[in-house]
């Protein structure tokens, strides 16, 4: 199970687009919409209680990665999700066993995320040019 997609060069193909003039806003708007993607089947993947760990899987995306998140931050009250690290890395001395749901959804669509990724890095090269 690979958690991360990492992608050769990703420092370099921003600099060459700030010498074009690009403001990457482009890039910007593909890690989000892979993200969202992977958030989705996450989604799917996630097991459910009372279905706040559910509703908290999202995705954001800046100029520089593309990034899914589960829980928060909040100690108490109807949309408190401080569990989801151990629910998905697991948690020994308590019993609660890893359920990967965030690196499964990655696992599902890495070809799918990879793919579109280089497409639309052509796309926006042929633009510049």
């Amino acid at each position: 199970m690979k958690p991360a997609i990492r992608i050769e060069g990703a420092r370099e193909l921003r600099r060459a687009f700030r010498e074009i003039d690009d403001d990457m806003s482009d890039l910007k708007d593909l890690h989000k919409q892979l993200a969202d993607d992977v958030a989705g089947t996450a989604k799917t993947k996630v097991p459910v209680r009372s279905g706040n760990l559910k509703r908290s899987v999202r995705g954001s995306g800046t100029k520089t990665a593309a990034r899914v998140r589960a829980g928060n931050n909040r100690k108490s009250g109807p949309t408190s999700v401080p569990y989801a690290a151990p629910i998905h890395f697991g948690w020994g001395r308590r019993g609660i066993r890893p359920q990967p749901f965030l690196y499964e959804a990655l696992d599902d669509r890495r070809q799918e995320v990879v793919n579109r990724y280089n497409a639309e890095v052509r796309s926006i090269i042929r633009r510049a040019f």
